[in-house]
């Protein structure tokens, strides 16, 4: 894993952490509801984060060059 890959996964991370607490913050205003709020606020935002961050991390690999042979 490359530096910029390194540097993708931690801003994912962090991104992961703040869509817990704005989850969480969202559910705390419907207590009667607070599960299905809770879902509804994290999984609408963790998803796209989640594949955003695997595309660009697949975007970001190192590019294996392909040597010709030696014949």
């Amino acid at each position: 894993m490359n530096a910029k890959q390194k540097i993708t996964l931690i801003a994912v991370d962090v991104a992961i952490l703040v869509e817990l607490c704005v989850g969480m913050y969202a559910a705390s205003h419907d207590p009667e509801n607070f599960t299905p709020a809770f879902c509804k606020a994290f999984f609408s935002l963790f998803v796209p984060t989640l594949l955003g961050g695997i595309t660009l991390i697949r975007l970001l690999r190192d590019k294996v060059r392909s040597e010709p042979d030696a014949a």
